[in-house]
Protein backbone atom coordinates (compact mmCIF):
# COMPACT_ATOMS: atom_id res chain seq x y z
CA UNK A 1 0.00 0.00 0.00
CA UNK A 2 1.38 3.38 -0.99
CA UNK A 3 2.76 5.15 2.01
CA UNK A 4 2.99 1.92 4.07
CA UNK A 5 5.98 0.22 2.38
CA UNK A 6 7.93 -1.40 5.20
CA UNK A 7 10.09 -4.40 6.00
CA UNK A 8 10.69 -5.24 9.63
CA UNK A 9 13.22 -7.76 10.89
CA UNK A 10 11.66 -9.98 13.51
CA UNK A 11 14.63 -12.29 14.11
CA UNK A 12 17.91 -13.35 12.48
CA UNK A 13 16.16 -14.98 9.52
CA UNK A 14 12.48 -13.83 9.80
CA UNK A 15 11.29 -10.59 8.23
CA UNK A 16 7.80 -8.88 8.32
CA UNK A 17 6.65 -7.32 5.06
CA UNK A 18 3.60 -5.06 4.82
CA UNK A 19 1.21 -5.46 1.84
CA UNK A 20 -2.01 -3.90 0.63
CA UNK A 21 -4.13 -6.69 2.05
CA UNK A 22 -2.19 -7.45 5.25
CA UNK A 23 1.37 -8.65 5.80
CA UNK A 24 3.76 -11.48 5.02
CA UNK A 25 6.43 -13.16 7.07
CA UNK A 26 9.57 -14.33 5.23
CA UNK A 27 12.04 -16.85 6.62
CA UNK A 28 15.28 -16.62 4.60
CA UNK A 29 16.43 -20.02 5.77
CA UNK A 30 13.46 -21.54 4.01
CA UNK A 31 14.52 -20.10 0.64
CA UNK A 32 16.05 -22.48 -1.93
CA UNK A 33 18.22 -21.58 -5.01
CA UNK A 34 18.63 -23.28 -8.31
CA UNK A 35 21.95 -24.70 -9.37
CA UNK A 36 23.17 -21.73 -11.36
CA UNK A 37 26.46 -21.87 -13.34
CA UNK A 38 28.90 -19.13 -14.26
CA UNK A 39 29.86 -18.68 -17.91
CA UNK A 40 31.91 -16.35 -20.04
CA UNK A 41 29.62 -14.20 -22.12
CA UNK A 42 31.96 -12.09 -24.30
CA UNK A 43 35.61 -11.67 -25.35
CA UNK A 44 36.76 -8.43 -26.97
CA UNK A 45 40.21 -7.21 -27.97
CA UNK A 46 41.65 -4.00 -29.37
CA UNK A 47 44.91 -2.47 -30.54
CA UNK A 48 46.21 0.70 -28.99
CA UNK A 49 43.80 3.62 -29.60
CA UNK A 50 41.42 1.48 -31.70
CA UNK A 51 37.91 0.15 -31.21
CA UNK A 52 37.23 -3.16 -29.43
CA UNK A 53 36.52 -6.22 -31.58
CA UNK A 54 34.42 -9.16 -30.33
CA UNK A 55 35.92 -12.62 -30.59
CA UNK A 56 34.54 -16.12 -30.53
CA UNK A 57 34.34 -17.72 -27.09
CA UNK A 58 33.84 -21.22 -28.47
CA UNK A 59 37.47 -21.82 -29.35
CA UNK A 60 40.86 -20.77 -28.12
CA UNK A 61 41.91 -17.28 -29.18
CA UNK A 62 45.15 -16.39 -30.93
CA UNK A 63 45.95 -12.70 -31.13
CA UNK A 64 48.81 -10.71 -32.62
CA UNK A 65 51.39 -9.07 -30.37
CA UNK A 66 49.75 -5.63 -30.67
CA UNK A 67 46.24 -7.01 -29.86
CA UNK A 68 47.25 -7.36 -26.24
CA UNK A 69 44.39 -5.40 -24.64
CA UNK A 70 41.62 -7.90 -23.83
CA UNK A 71 38.28 -7.52 -22.02
CA UNK A 72 36.47 -10.62 -20.71
CA UNK A 73 32.83 -10.49 -19.64
CA UNK A 74 31.16 -13.23 -17.55
CA UNK A 75 27.78 -13.82 -15.88
CA UNK A 76 25.52 -16.20 -13.94
CA UNK A 77 22.32 -16.60 -15.99
CA UNK A 78 19.34 -16.05 -13.58
CA UNK A 79 16.18 -13.96 -13.65
CA UNK A 80 15.43 -13.39 -10.00
CA UNK A 81 15.89 -9.73 -9.29
CA UNK A 82 16.50 -10.39 -5.63
CA UNK A 83 19.59 -12.49 -6.31
CA UNK A 84 23.03 -10.73 -6.56
CA UNK A 85 26.18 -12.51 -7.87
CA UNK A 86 29.83 -11.90 -6.96
CA UNK A 87 32.82 -13.06 -9.01
CA UNK A 88 36.42 -14.05 -8.50
CA UNK A 89 38.91 -14.54 -11.36
CA UNK A 90 42.45 -15.74 -12.03
CA UNK A 91 44.59 -15.27 -15.18
CA UNK A 92 47.15 -18.09 -15.21
CA UNK A 93 50.43 -16.96 -16.72
CA UNK A 94 49.87 -13.43 -15.40
CA UNK A 95 48.55 -13.83 -11.84
CA UNK A 96 49.43 -16.24 -9.07
CA UNK A 97 46.38 -15.74 -6.82
CA UNK A 98 42.62 -15.32 -7.21
CA UNK A 99 41.27 -11.80 -7.15
CA UNK A 100 39.00 -10.42 -4.43
CA UNK A 101 35.24 -11.12 -4.69
CA UNK A 102 33.58 -8.39 -6.74
CA UNK A 103 30.15 -7.79 -8.28
CA UNK A 104 31.67 -6.43 -11.47
CA UNK A 105 30.96 -8.84 -14.34
CA UNK A 106 33.94 -8.03 -16.58
CA UNK A 107 37.67 -7.48 -16.35
CA UNK A 108 40.19 -5.80 -18.65
CA UNK A 109 43.84 -6.76 -19.08
CA UNK A 110 46.12 -4.24 -20.82
CA UNK A 111 49.47 -4.61 -22.54
CA UNK A 112 49.81 -8.31 -21.95
CA UNK A 113 53.21 -9.69 -22.99
CA UNK A 114 53.34 -12.52 -25.51
CA UNK A 115 52.54 -15.99 -24.20
CA UNK A 116 49.70 -18.41 -23.50
CA UNK A 117 47.14 -17.56 -20.78
CA UNK A 118 44.20 -19.35 -19.20
CA UNK A 119 41.45 -17.18 -17.72
CA UNK A 120 39.38 -18.72 -14.89
CA UNK A 121 36.29 -17.22 -13.22
CA UNK A 122 33.98 -18.47 -10.47
CA UNK A 123 30.91 -16.93 -8.83
CA UNK A 124 28.88 -17.02 -5.62
CA UNK A 125 25.22 -16.23 -4.99
CA UNK A 126 24.36 -15.27 -1.44
CA UNK A 127 26.43 -17.73 0.56
CA UNK A 128 26.45 -20.51 -2.02
CA UNK A 129 29.28 -21.00 -4.49
CA UNK A 130 28.50 -22.66 -7.85
CA UNK A 131 30.60 -25.68 -8.45
CA UNK A 132 31.68 -24.89 -12.01
CA UNK A 133 34.61 -22.64 -13.04
CA UNK A 134 34.47 -21.04 -16.49
CA UNK A 135 37.76 -21.04 -18.39
CA UNK A 136 39.07 -19.46 -21.56
CA UNK A 137 42.54 -20.04 -23.04
CA UNK A 138 44.15 -17.59 -25.45
CA UNK A 139 47.59 -16.82 -26.85
CA UNK A 140 49.31 -13.53 -27.52
CA UNK A 141 51.68 -14.15 -30.43
CA UNK A 142 55.29 -13.00 -30.44
CA UNK A 143 56.16 -9.90 -32.46
CA UNK A 144 57.84 -10.66 -35.78
CA UNK A 145 61.24 -9.67 -34.42
CA UNK A 146 60.96 -12.35 -31.68
CA UNK A 147 59.71 -15.23 -33.81
CA UNK A 148 61.80 -18.36 -34.30
CA UNK A 149 62.61 -17.33 -37.87
CA UNK A 150 63.78 -13.90 -36.64
CA UNK A 151 65.91 -15.56 -33.94
CA UNK A 152 67.49 -17.84 -36.57
CA UNK A 153 68.21 -14.78 -38.74
CA UNK A 154 69.70 -13.01 -35.69
CA UNK A 155 71.94 -16.00 -35.02
CA UNK A 156 73.06 -16.09 -38.64
CA UNK A 157 73.76 -12.35 -38.58
CA UNK A 158 75.60 -12.77 -35.30
CA UNK A 159 77.72 -15.56 -36.77
CA UNK A 160 78.46 -13.45 -39.86
CA UNK A 161 79.31 -10.47 -37.64
CA UNK A 162 81.53 -12.65 -35.45
CA UNK A 163 83.25 -13.96 -38.57
CA UNK A 164 83.94 -10.47 -39.88
CA UNK A 165 85.05 -9.26 -36.45
CA UNK A 166 87.39 -12.23 -36.16
CA UNK A 167 88.65 -11.57 -39.68
CA UNK A 168 89.11 -7.87 -38.90
CA UNK A 169 91.06 -8.73 -35.74
CA UNK A 170 93.23 -11.15 -37.70
CA UNK A 171 93.91 -8.50 -40.33
CA UNK A 172 94.57 -5.92 -37.59
CA UNK A 173 96.98 -8.14 -35.68
CA UNK A 174 98.62 -9.23 -38.93
CA UNK A 175 99.20 -5.58 -39.81
CA UNK A 176 100.48 -4.96 -36.29
CA UNK A 177 102.84 -7.91 -36.65
CA UNK A 178 104.01 -6.68 -40.05
CA UNK A 179 104.43 -3.20 -38.62
CA UNK A 180 106.42 -4.62 -35.70
CA UNK A 181 108.58 -6.65 -38.08
CA UNK A 182 109.09 -3.56 -40.23
CA UNK A 183 110.02 -1.50 -37.17
CA UNK A 184 112.45 -4.21 -36.02
CA UNK A 185 113.97 -4.37 -39.50
CA UNK A 186 114.24 -0.58 -39.48
CA UNK A 187 115.92 -0.71 -36.08
CA UNK A 188 118.29 -3.35 -37.38
CA UNK A 189 119.05 -1.19 -40.43
CA UNK A 190 119.60 1.81 -38.18
CA UNK A 191 121.86 -0.31 -36.01
CA UNK A 192 123.76 -1.47 -39.08
CA UNK A 193 124.04 2.13 -40.26
CA UNK A 194 125.31 3.14 -36.84
CA UNK A 195 127.83 0.30 -36.97
CA UNK A 196 128.80 1.33 -40.49
CA UNK A 197 129.14 4.93 -39.36
CA UNK A 198 131.20 3.82 -36.40
CA UNK A 199 133.37 1.72 -38.68
CA UNK A 200 133.63 4.59 -41.15
CA UNK A 201 134.53 6.92 -38.30
CA UNK A 202 137.25 4.52 -37.21
CA UNK A 203 138.48 4.27 -40.79
CA UNK A 204 138.44 8.05 -41.14
CA UNK A 205 140.32 8.36 -37.88
CA UNK A 206 142.81 5.82 -39.17
CA UNK A 207 143.06 7.69 -42.47
CA UNK A 208 143.47 10.94 -40.57
CA UNK A 209 146.23 9.34 -38.54
CA UNK A 210 147.82 8.04 -41.72
CA UNK A 211 147.56 11.51 -43.27
CA UNK A 212 149.06 13.05 -40.15
CA UNK A 213 151.90 10.53 -40.27
CA UNK A 214 152.50 11.19 -43.95
CA UNK A 215 152.28 14.92 -43.38
CA UNK A 216 154.87 14.60 -40.64
CA UNK A 217 157.00 12.49 -42.93
CA UNK A 218 156.55 15.12 -45.65
CA UNK A 219 157.48 17.89 -43.24
CA UNK A 220 160.57 15.96 -42.16
CA UNK A 221 161.50 15.41 -45.81
CA UNK A 222 160.96 19.09 -46.57
CA UNK A 223 163.09 20.20 -43.68
CA UNK A 224 165.80 17.69 -44.55
CA UNK A 225 165.88 18.89 -48.14
CA UNK A 226 165.84 22.51 -47.09
CA UNK A 227 168.56 22.02 -44.51
CA UNK A 228 170.67 19.97 -46.90
CA UNK A 229 170.39 22.50 -49.71
CA UNK A 230 171.02 25.41 -47.36
CA UNK A 231 174.08 23.69 -45.91
CA UNK A 232 175.44 22.82 -49.33
CA UNK A 233 174.79 26.36 -50.53
CA UNK A 234 176.68 27.79 -47.57
CA UNK A 235 179.60 25.44 -48.19
CA UNK A 236 179.55 26.36 -51.86
CA UNK A 237 179.66 30.06 -51.09
CA UNK A 238 182.45 29.59 -48.56
CA UNK A 239 184.48 27.67 -51.08
CA UNK A 240 184.00 30.33 -53.69
CA UNK A 241 185.13 33.00 -51.28
CA UNK A 242 188.18 31.07 -50.03
CA UNK A 243 189.45 29.75 -53.36
CA UNK A 244 193.10 30.54 -54.40
CA UNK A 245 195.00 30.08 -57.62
CA UNK A 246 196.79 26.90 -56.47
CA UNK A 247 193.73 25.08 -55.29
CA UNK A 248 191.39 26.54 -57.86
CA UNK A 249 191.04 23.35 -59.82
CA UNK A 250 190.20 21.10 -56.85
CA UNK A 251 187.79 23.62 -55.38
CA UNK A 252 185.97 23.89 -58.66
CA UNK A 253 185.59 20.14 -58.66
CA UNK A 254 184.07 20.24 -55.15
CA UNK A 255 181.75 23.08 -56.14
CA UNK A 256 180.61 21.04 -59.13
CA UNK A 257 179.78 18.07 -56.89
CA UNK A 258 177.92 20.31 -54.45
CA UNK A 259 175.95 21.82 -57.30
CA UNK A 260 174.92 18.34 -58.40
CA UNK A 261 173.77 17.51 -54.84
CA UNK A 262 171.64 20.63 -54.55
CA UNK A 263 170.02 20.04 -57.96
CA UNK A 264 166.40 21.13 -57.77
CA UNK A 265 165.32 18.19 -59.88
CA UNK A 266 166.59 15.70 -57.32
CA UNK A 267 165.03 17.65 -54.48
CA UNK A 268 161.75 17.81 -56.34
CA UNK A 269 161.71 14.04 -56.99
CA UNK A 270 162.19 13.29 -53.30
CA UNK A 271 159.64 15.86 -52.29
CA UNK A 272 157.08 14.77 -54.92
CA UNK A 273 157.27 11.15 -53.81
CA UNK A 274 156.57 12.12 -50.19
CA UNK A 275 153.92 14.65 -51.24
CA UNK A 276 152.03 12.11 -53.40
CA UNK A 277 151.87 9.73 -50.46
CA UNK A 278 150.26 12.44 -48.35
CA UNK A 279 148.05 14.21 -50.93
CA UNK A 280 148.10 12.29 -54.18
CA UNK A 281 145.08 13.99 -55.85
CA UNK A 282 146.08 17.59 -55.22
CA UNK A 283 148.27 18.14 -58.29
CA UNK A 284 145.64 16.53 -60.52
CA UNK A 285 142.89 18.78 -59.12
CA UNK A 286 145.01 21.90 -59.61
CA UNK A 287 145.87 20.85 -63.17
CA UNK A 288 142.17 20.22 -63.97
CA UNK A 289 141.15 23.57 -62.47
CA UNK A 290 143.95 25.53 -64.18
CA UNK A 291 145.11 23.90 -67.39
CA UNK A 292 147.54 26.73 -68.19
CA UNK A 293 149.89 25.92 -65.30
CA UNK A 294 153.41 24.70 -66.09
CA UNK A 295 155.27 21.93 -64.17
CA UNK A 296 157.24 24.63 -62.32
CA UNK A 297 153.94 26.26 -61.32
CA UNK A 298 152.62 22.90 -60.04
CA UNK A 299 155.86 22.45 -58.09
CA UNK A 300 155.37 25.86 -56.45
CA UNK A 301 151.73 24.95 -55.66
CA UNK A 302 152.93 21.75 -53.95
CA UNK A 303 155.41 23.68 -51.81
CA UNK A 304 152.72 26.23 -50.90
CA UNK A 305 150.32 23.36 -50.13
CA UNK A 306 152.57 22.23 -47.28
CA UNK A 307 152.63 25.85 -46.09
CA UNK A 308 156.29 26.56 -46.84
CA UNK A 309 157.44 30.17 -46.79
CA UNK A 310 159.23 31.88 -49.67
CA UNK A 311 162.49 31.64 -47.74
CA UNK A 312 162.02 27.87 -47.35
CA UNK A 313 161.04 27.41 -50.99
CA UNK A 314 164.02 29.33 -52.39
CA UNK A 315 166.71 26.66 -51.69
CA UNK A 316 164.38 23.94 -52.99
CA UNK A 317 164.06 25.74 -56.30
CA UNK A 318 167.67 26.95 -56.28
CA UNK A 319 166.64 30.60 -56.63
CA UNK A 320 166.53 33.68 -54.46
CA UNK A 321 163.67 34.66 -52.17
CA UNK A 322 162.90 37.59 -54.48
CA UNK A 323 162.56 35.20 -57.41
CA UNK A 324 160.12 33.05 -55.35
CA UNK A 325 157.96 36.14 -54.69
CA UNK A 326 157.88 36.90 -58.40
CA UNK A 327 156.86 33.29 -59.15
CA UNK A 328 154.04 33.57 -56.58
CA UNK A 329 152.81 36.77 -58.18
CA UNK A 330 152.76 35.20 -61.64
CA UNK A 331 150.96 32.14 -60.24
CA UNK A 332 148.18 34.37 -58.87
CA UNK A 333 147.80 35.92 -62.31
CA UNK A 334 147.52 32.52 -64.00
CA UNK A 335 144.95 31.37 -61.45
CA UNK A 336 143.06 34.64 -61.93
CA UNK A 337 142.59 35.11 -58.18
CA UNK A 338 140.83 38.26 -56.89
CA UNK A 339 142.88 40.74 -54.91
CA UNK A 340 141.23 39.87 -51.58
CA UNK A 341 141.83 36.12 -52.04
CA UNK A 342 145.12 34.81 -50.63
CA UNK A 343 147.16 32.41 -52.77
CA UNK A 344 148.04 30.05 -49.92
CA UNK A 345 144.46 30.22 -48.64
CA UNK A 346 143.11 29.22 -52.07
CA UNK A 347 145.63 26.39 -52.52
CA UNK A 348 144.82 24.99 -49.07
CA UNK A 349 141.08 25.04 -49.91
CA UNK A 350 141.46 22.78 -52.98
Amino acid sequence: MLGYENITRLSNSVYLIGTSDGYYTLNINDLSFKNYSVSISNISINKLNEQFTNCSILEEGSFSHDENNITISYTVPQYNKYINSEYQYLLEGFQNEWSEWNAKSNVNFKNLPYGTYTFKVRAKIANSIPENIATYTFTILKPWYLTNLAIIIYLLLLLILAHYINKSYKVYYQKQEEKLIEENNLLLEIKELENDQQLMKMRNEQLANDVDIKNRELAVTNMSLINKNELLSLIKEDLKNSSSENSSRSIKSVITNITKNISEEDSWKVFKEAFDNADKDFLKKVKDAHTNLTPNDLRLCAYLRVNLSSKEIAPLLGISVRSVEIKRYRLRKKMDLPHEKGLVEYILSI
